[in-house]
């Protein structure tokens, strides 16, 4: 019994900590969104460009 409150509480306190560390405002959100964006662009531009596949030219 005395385990189940602990994580009870443990979780509780956890989760509100999450909440002011993660504010919910969409200023944020779009921050990180743009930032992952940007990121993924970075990526792709050092990746070296992808083969090309040759396909069968149709028979004439």
């Amino acid at each position: 019994m005395a385990v189940t409150v602990i994580v009870g509480v443990a979780v509780a306190g956890l989760l509100a900590l999450v909440q002011t560390l993660v504010p919910q405002e969409s200023q944020h959100k779009r921050d990180v969104l743009l930032a992952w964006m940007r990121h993924r662009e970075r990526r792709a531009r050092k990746r070296p460009p992808a083969q090309q596949h040759h396909t069968a030219r149709p028979r004439q």
